[in-house]
């Protein structure tokens, strides 16, 4: 005997009361990639330069993200012009 297939409720896709799809344009991810890039730079030159304490950021690390020797002059020149870049 086969089993009936159940009628889904009304509230899926975008009808559900917690559907986020869309809201954010593909410049706005940008903006906020390029953002937190900064932001995980800034917090690594911190612990690398030893003038930060305290736990780290949460979280994956951004798309473009490179681990850097905050000790070579060239490492850390690259970190300061992604940090000051501005859009």
């Amino acid at each position: 005997m086969q089993k009936v297939k159940k009628t889904r409720p009304g509230s899926t896709g975008s009808r559900h009361w917690n559907y986020q799809g869309g809201q954010e344009t593909l410049a706005a991810k940008q903006r906020r990639s390029e953002s937190s890039l900064r932001l995980r730079y800034l917090q690594d030159m911190g612990y690398g330069l030893g003038f930060m304490g305290g736990r780290r950021m949460p979280g994956r690390k951004p798309v473009n993200y490179l681990t850097l020797d905050y000790k070579n002059k060239d490492h850390l020149v690259y970190v300061i012009n992604i940090i000051n870049e501005i859009n």
